[in-house]
């Protein structure tokens, strides 16, 4: 009797021990093919939330001049690379003083992110006025040149002084920060803050021009995708494996990197010969965003239907 109790007690927990195991499969989405216009010129910035797979933000490229680093220990500014714009510094002048941009030296930011190579860098207890040359508007003309000095930066706001080189239309305003930005911006088209990105946790990727520099330090304006990087957005390369065939298990296996330009412009290429751009669709770039998802897409053309660049469409996946 003892026996077939302790038979049926073992095949009980056996039971329970199966169904309390239960295998659930990783889930992916589904693929989809999207198309983003960045308008005659390139001229849109195109703001692209992965996980919702849809535009947050939209803006002409020449709406904003600065960024300024908005949270509340942030002090860098940047510049707005996708109009080619540069900067020179002067050391330890007076503001009125710098009344010329001839024989200057330009620098330009890190087309990676680096937040500590800006072409600005460390401003503070310096006594140095930069030169902005504000690139080149929607038609591909020259903007012009401003001057400028970062007096102080809070935990609130940063405080400038600005002119044109003549001294003319001489300001000194307080820029405050918006924590719900990677960056303030600010325009000396309108004198005012402007609308650059959306609220950082709306958005993954950046459809844009930007200016790339070469190894020889050569500086061109291309056109690419830039990562939401101050968010810790991270992004991996795979050329060997067919899109279709990586999953979520090969996540591991990738190198991730924070660089906002890992996924760049060379996913195509100009072909001088006929003129037209040719998409290199065997590489994959898998994204994994600050919620921690991972996303893979690949580049399939750069034209709409009616032959005009300035198009990309791509595949993409949620693993």
């Amino acid at each position: 009797m003892n026996f077939i109790i302790k038979f049926f007690i073992l095949l009980f927990f056996i039971s329970c021990e199966k169904d309390e195991i239960p295998i659930n499969p990783h889930q992916s989405g589904k693929i989809n093919t999207e198309q983003v216009g960045m308008g005659a010129n390139y001229r849109y910035q195109v703001f692209y939330n992965l996980k919702n797979n849809n535009i947050t933000s939209t803006n002409l490229k020449n709406d904003w001049d600065l960024g300024f680093e908005s949270q509340k220990k942030g002090w860098r500014v940047i510049i707005n690379s996708s109009l080619f714009s540069k900067i020179s510094i002067v050391e330890n002048t007076d503001f009125e003083d710098v009344t010329s941009s001839v024989n200057l030296n330009w620098n330009y930011d890190n087309p990676s992110g680096n937040l500590d190579s800006t072409a600005i860098g460390d401003y503070r207890d310096k006594n140095n006025v930069y030169v902005l040359d504000r690139g080149y508007n929607l038609s591909g003309n020259p903007v012009g040149y401003k001057k400028l000095r970062i007096d102080s930066v809070t935990s609130d706001y940063y405080k400038i002084k600005y002119a044109n080189l003549d001294n003319t239309n001489l300001q000194e305003i307080k820029i405050y920060k918006n924590n719900n930005l990677n960056f303030t911006s600010f325009s000396f088209k309108n004198d005012s803050l402007a609308s650059f990105e959306p609220f950082f946790e709306n958005w993954d990727l950046v459809f844009t021009q930007y200016t790339h520099l070469f190894e020889d330090g050569t500086a061109y304006l291309v056109t690419g995708v830039l990562s939401n990087y101050i968010q810790n957005t991270e992004v991996a390369i795979d050329s060997l494996n067919n899109f279709f065939d990586i999953n979520y298990q090969m996540v591991e296996n990738y190198i991730f990197s924070s660089k906002k330009d890992k996924i760049g412009y060379n996913w195509k290429e100009y072909d001088l010969d006929n003129g037209q751009y040719t998409v290199f669709s065997n590489i994959s770039y898998i994204v994994k965003t600050q919620e921690n998802r991972f996303f893979k897409l690949r580049f399939i053309d750069f034209y709409n239907n009616l032959g005009e660049t300035g198009y990309p469409t791509f595949e993409v996946q949620e693993l």
